[in-house]
Order: structure tokens, then sequence, then C-alpha cells
């Protein structure tokens, strides 16, 4: 009984060891706090600079009298909110943080002095120029208070480089992938799985990007609908003037219906081609709105498909992990269970053979000694 006691303690401790490999863990590792600080951070200060772009906006297109100022305020306008959600998005925070200073760096130069933008904005130019360092000067503030001495002046290394050999030409603001030249500069390869973090991180992340598409899509259809109705020539004083001939004509209809019946076809020819120009003019413009959110939305979905594939494959890698650990455990399981059986069987052949000697030898000996004591006895 107590060799079994000892078996079964044995077989309890390795068990209790051996589930200590088990153990359930979010995809890969959780980001750190700083990684954390540079995601929302980052995020914070586009918000204010896409803010303060649309106040701008707002101001100039209310008081601005030249139509071109006006048109080129609605393409910077859309340009920075296209690319300014692209760098705050980047899955890997510090890329975010990486990717929005380089882009608050080329916007700056772009409408500095010199720049393809210098001149877009008439007497605006100043308040576009103040927007855009400010918003350079917080995200160099931020990129200096997260990182390291020696990882800023790397990080700052590379955003003047990048500056300077991809300008930004025109209002398209097109630019080269900061990720790419990143990893092509500096051999960089990261796992994805490694910047997605836990669960509760990996939702919270997906539903601020919800949040940052929910605030910019309307204003992006906005512009875009501003814009597009500027160049096909309706502008706000041209869509009062046809307004206006529109209600001229419907009196003009009115008065020659009551006055002479058989001239109503002539004016209401007039009518409808009139009201097929300003529809077609609305629809064109519906159109326009509706291809920039079929964009933006199927830029969403791949977004958040990105998402859920990375969070699946981390599942795949920790199932595969828990599978390993639980072959170990058996392996280690079954050997020691075996060794112990093993010395358990030992133990009780030699209790066996000393039992047998007791038994077996415990009478002989006796009686041999009793046989001595007998022969010791007899007279001679």
């Amino acid at each position: 009984m107590p060799q079994l006691a000892r078996l079964a303690g044995v077989v309890l401790l390795v068990s209790l060891t051996g589930c200590s490999l088990i153990s359930i863990k979010s995809p890969e590792r959780p980001l750190s706090e700083r990684d954390m600080s540079a995601r929302i951070l980052t995020r914070e200060s586009t918000t204010h600079f896409l803010e303060a772009t649309a106040r701008s906006a707002d101001n100039i297109i209310a008081n601005e009298p030249d139509a071109k100022v006006v048109e080129h305020t609605l393409g910077w306008e859309l340009g920075v909110i296209t690319t300014g959600r692209d760098a705050e998005m980047q899955l890997a925070p510090l890329m975010s943080l990486l990717d929005s200073w380089a882009l608050a760096l080329q916007l700056q130069a772009f409408v500095a002095e010199g720049g393809a933008g210098a001149a877009l904005f008439g007497t605006h130019q100043a308040a576009v120029r103040e927007i855009t360092g400010n918003y350079a000067d917080d995200l160099q503030g931020l990129a200096h208070s997260l990182l390291t001495p020696k990882e800023f002046a790397e990080y700052q290394s590379f955003v003047t480089d990048y500056v300077r050999a991809h300008p930004l030409q025109d209002l398209r603001l097109a630019r080269a992938s900061v990720v790419t030249e990143w990893s092509r500069t500096k051999g960089a390869k990261s796992s994805l799985l490694d910047e997605v973090g836990t669960f509760p991180q990996a939702l919270a992340d997906t539903a601020q990007r919800m949040q940052i598409y929910g605030d910019t899509v309307p204003v992006q259809a906005r512009r875009q609908t501003q814009l597009f109705l500027r160049q096909s020539g309706y502008g706000p004083d041209e869509m009062h003037a046809a307004l206006a001939r529109l209600d001229e004509r419907l009196e003009r209809l009115t008065a020659v219906a009551e006055s002479a019946p058989e001239l109503v076809h002539g004016a209401e020819a007039d009518f409808r081609v009139s009201l097929r120009e300003v529809f077609e003019r609305l629809d064109a413009s519906q159109r326009a709105t509706m291809a920039a959110l079929h964009t933006e939305r199927v830029a969403l979905f791949a977004d958040i498909q990105d998402q859920r594939e990375a969070v699946l494959a981390a599942l795949d890698v920790e199932r595969k992990a828990l599978t390993a650990d639980a072959g170990r455990i058996a392996n280690q399981l079954v050997r020691t269970s075996g060794e112990e059986v093993r010395h358990l069987t030992l133990e009780a052949m030699l209790l066996l053979i000393g039992l047998a000697f007791v038994v077996l030898g415990i009478p002989f000996a006796a009686g041999y000694l009793a046989g001595q004591a007998r022969s010791g006895l007899r007279p001679r």
C-alpha cells in the first residue's frame, strides 16, 4: 500500500508539472505600452490635423472669390484625408508613426516656398502652411517622446531622406510606400502577427478603424461632390442661376398655359430641356459620390479582412503549439509512469525475495541451531 501511494503521488506530481506547460495565449505577444501609445497618439494628431484642414477649407470656400483657389482647396482636403488615413492606419504602430511623420514633412515641403503647391491657395497660403507645420511639429515631438535617442536619430534620418527623394508633385499627393522603403533601407522584417496584439487590442483597433472611416468618408464624399460640380461648371452661383432659370420657365409655362394653351407644348419642351440638364448634373455628381463611397467601402473591408486573417493565423499557431504541448506532456507522462512501474516492480521482487528468505530461512536456521544445541548436551 505505501508503494501504491508513492506511485499515485508521482503520477499526480508529473501531471501537475506537465499541466504548467499548457497555456492559452492570445495571438503572439501583446502590444507594448509604447506601441499602444504610438498608435493612439498618432491617430489623435492626424485627427486634429484633418479637423484643422476642414475648418480652413470651409473658410476658403466661403470667402474666396477665385474659383481656382477653391478647387485647389477641395482637392487638397481630399488628398490629405486619403493619405492621412492610410498613414495613420498602418498595422504596426511604429510604422504608423513613421508614415504619418513622413507625410507631414512631405505636405509641409509641398506648400512651402519653392514647393509644387507654393501658390495654390492664394492669400490663404500662410494659413495652410501653419496647419501643416503644426502637424509636422506634433509628430516629431511625439516621435521624440516615444523613441529612444538612437531610434529617434534613425527615424529622423530616414524621413528626411524619404521626403527629399519623394517630394509631392501635385494635389493627388501620390506617395511611395514608406513601409517598403523602410524595409529596403533597414532590412527590417517584422512578423505581421507580432503587430496584432491580444484579442482585446485587435478588436479595439478594428473599432477605431471603423470610427475613422465613419468620420472621414462623409466629409470626403461631400468635398468630392463639391469639386465635381465646380469642375462641371456648377459652382454655388451657377446652381442658383440654374434654379432661377428653372423658376422663370415654370412661370412662363404657367402664363402661356393660361393665355394660349396651344403654345404650352413649346414651353413644355423648354422646361424639359432645363430640367433634364439639372438632373443630369445631379446624377453625375451622385455617381461620383457613390464611386467614392464604393472605393472606401472596398478599402475598409479589405482592411478588416487583413485583420481577420492575421487573427486566424495567430489562432492556428496557438493551436499547433497547444497540440505540441499536449503531445510532449503525454509522452512525458507515459515515460515517467513506465519508469516508476519498473522501479515499483523491482522493489516488489526484492520484497518477495526478502520475505521468502525470512519465511524459509528462519525455520531452517532455528532447526539447525536447535540440533546443534541437542548434540552439545549429549553425554560422551
